[in-house]
């Protein structure tokens, strides 16, 4: 259950070659440390790794969108993606962070059995 932090660059070659997992995708630098650790948490809990794309990267060009690196999702969310195509995704701001570890972890488990799992 290992969430890597992908520079930019980095997340485009993973989109482009792969494609397919979960991707973070963090704005707010301020609830980031706070979404990680709930997100590091449920995805230990279901034994899945992720990649996370952080618009603060000193390497995120402020001309570019997360388009522009193969993400499609909206910011401040966890998303499911299946051959670079965004499947389904859950957004954080959405819970009361007391329920954000089991909504995350019900997303993760739900998200591998659609799209995950032969």
């Amino acid at each position: 259950g290992e969430l890597e932090e992908l520079h930019p660059l980095e997340m485009k070659k993973f989109m482009k070659e792969d494609g397919t997992g979960f991707v973070m995708y963090s704005f707010r630098e301020s609830t980031r440390p706070v979404y990680m650790n709930e997100v590091k948490k449920a995805l230990k809990e279901n034994d899945v790794d992720a990649k996370e794309l952080d618009t603060n990267d000193p390497q995120f060009a402020n001309d570019k969108s997360q388009s522009d690196y193969g993400v499609t999702q909206k910011t401040d969310t966890l998303a499911a993606y299946k051959d670079g195509k965004l499947k389904q995704e859950i957004e954080f701001e959405s819970y009361d962070p007391s329920q954000l570890e089991a909504e995350l972890s019900h997303f993760i488990k739900t998200s591998k059995e659609l799209y995950f799992e032969e």
